[in-house]
């Protein structure tokens, strides 16, 4: 998941980040024990696993200071943190994430389902029952049949989130047509049922189902960009209004009744909860010192400002590390990059602790795939920096003098990143320049074919906590596709593709992770990215805020439907 922020992103991932939805037949022990490492670190009160204390008290308004990083509020469009930290409660999947903080929050519950799924023996075939008299906002009922329709959705949007379902019997055959029907998934309204075949055991299926992609939505919908004119909702809130780049504005949702999720999903205690976009890291913290808004999360407090307001605000400030990793992809099929020495020579070249001062020091240096919250996390030093040997590579790969563009979005240390990349690129012999894109289409530009960028910024948060979520979003080459790719490296080794499509089937064993692992080192050996950081981020809040109440869920992070108001 891309997490867009005036100096980074926050997840929630995916993406970022955004949690273990291994469930009961794939190990979902597994999966929460992962999330014990990856939920945070420090001194940061959303490790505790214990779910935060709720008052009970509605209030009127919530307003909270959001950045421009928000791409899409539709379901099946949205794809980073800041547009799934808005949906998530408003449209419902099957399945879901518990609102608590810590690891607890990796665990599945039913959301729009009845009860987790029946799985068959062989794995192959998932059986869920909606819950009984559940309705849109706009009060028309939810049927088991809106999955289906769903998921074709998602396919003829060209969601991000539609190869996701691809393992699904005839969703290959349907993302090719976009005619007839999605031949493994049989629904019977009457019963409420709804039947999913796969086409070979998934460990991560149960995450695929509760992700955003999967939440419900009327057969009837558009299959459009319904960003500016939403869909009925399923969650406690829908959105009345959404003015991009400026204000989102959601209110209740009439026809939620929290009792009928078995305490699954909060009611939500504001009436109302009004999203200010701000485009300025030092604009949103002095919002929310002010109490204008109450909430400052996507805007990380700024470098040299940090110690001040810590000193003075300091019970207002919470700490968190969600699992995520940033780095400059490289293009493997256009020069210069198609040379393994100039890629090598890249990941040699740059200073990483450099560029984790870039970022205020709210980082630590890797050159991993996976961030090492993750068990399957073996760190590797492959490329200490070491810019005479970085020369060297270049002078013999023949491409030394050549332009090279980097391609970045505009905001804070991401562009920060970009411009010494631009400085490094330089130091080796490259003419290089900077192509700076817009955040709102920044993703969708670089993971577009005819784009062909050669090099730039990436990061990823975790969609959930399972290293497919990284290898075969990211670098399986059968997953690259001409537009809303995010293979930006266009990496496709077929001894890396076999690797990932064999441990898709595997449970996450001691065993395995230590396959993960080696596959990290493979990818990294070939050298399609040059990862530099892993990184940390702050909540701030106002002094209306009580954070008893105070939930950041490893998938999606602060919950603002449990907050309380002092």
């Amino acid at each position: 998941m891309r997490l867009e922020v005036a100096s980074g992103k926050v997840l929630p991932v995916i993406d970022a980040t955004r949690r273990s939805r291994l469930g009961a037949a794939f190990g979902l022990a597994v999966g929460v024990s992962l999330l014990a490492a990856s939920c945070g670190g420090g001194k940061s009160q959303a490790t505790s696993t214990v779910a935060a204390k709720t008052s009970g008290r509605a209030f009127q308004l919530l307003r909270l200071a959001t950045d421009t990083g928000i791409d899409y509020l539709d379901p099946g469009l949205s794809y980073t943190p800041e547009g799934w930290s808005v949906l998530w409660n408003v449209y419902l999947p099957l399945l879901g994430y518990r609102h608590v903080n810590g690891p607890d929050g990796a665990t599945i519950v039913p959301y729009l389902a009845q009860r987790l799924p029946r799985i068959s023996a062989d794995g192959r075939t998932y059986t869920l029952v909606l819950r009984k008299g559940l309705k849109y906002s706009n009060g028309t009922p939810v049927r088991a049949g809106d999955f289906e329709a769903t998921v074709e959705r998602d396919y003829r949007l060209e969601s991000p989130g539609a190869a996701f379902f691809s393992n699904i019997v005839g969703a290959v055959e349907y993302s090719r047509t976009k005619k007839g029907a999605i031949a493994g998934i049989a629904s019977d309204d009457a019963t409420r049922q709804i039947t999913i075949h796969l086409l070979a055991p998934q460990s991560d299926f149960e995450n695929v189902l509760a992700s955003d992609f999967a939440a419900l939505v009327p057969a009837d919908a558009p299959a459009t960009d319904t960003s500016t004119h939403p869909l009925p909702a399923t969650g406690p809130y829908m959105i009345k209004s959404y003015q991009p780049n400026d204000k989102i504005v959601e209110v209740r949702n009439p026809y939620f009744d929290a009792a009928v999720f078995g305490g699954n999903v909060p009611a939500g205690n504001a009436d109302s909860v009004v999203w200010d976009v701000v485009g300025n890291d030092s604009a949103a913290l002095q919002r929310v010192i002010e109490g204008q808004d109450d909430w400052d999360g996507f805007h990380p407090i700024p470098a040299g400002q940090l110690s001040a307001v810590e000193r003075k605000y300091g019970k207002r400030i919470r700490r968190y590390v969600p699992p995520n990793t940033y780095y400059f992809f490289m293009n493997t099929r256009v020069p210069p990059f198609t040379s393994l020495q100039v890629r090598r020579a890249v990941n040699y070249a740059i200073d990483r602790s450099a560029l984790v001062k870039l970022y205020g020091g709210l980082a630590v240096p890797t050159e991993n795939v996976l961030p090492p919250t993750y068990l399957q996390y073996r760190k590797h030093a492959f490329y200490p920096h070491d810019l005479t040997k970085a020369k060297r590579l270049v002078a013999g790969s023949g491409f030394k003098g050549m332009r090279v563009t980097v391609w970045s979005h505009e905001f804070g240390p991401d562009a920060k990143a970009s411009a010494y990349l631009v400085k490094v690129l330089d130091s080796l012999g490259f003419k290089a320049k900077e192509r700076i894109v817009d955040s709102a289409v920044y993703w969708t530009t670089i993971g577009n074919a005819t784009t062909k960028a050669q090099i730039g910024f990436a990061d990823w948060f975790q969609d959930y906590p399972h290293p497919l979520d990284w290898f075969d979003v990211l670098l399986n080459g059968q997953k690259i596709t001409k537009t809303y790719n995010s293979n930006y490296a266009d990496f496709d080794d077929p001894s890396v593709d076999a690797e990932i499509d064999a441990l898709e089937k595997e449970l996450l064993t001691g065993a395995v992770n230590r396959r993960w692992a080696r596959l990290d080192a493979t990818v990294m050996r070939q050298a399609p990215w040059a990862p530099f950081l892993n990184r940390q981020f702050t909540d701030f809040f106002s002094q209306r805020i009580d954070l008893v109440c105070y939930v950041n869920q490893v998938v999606y992070g602060f919950d603002y439907a449990t907050i309380c108001m002092r």
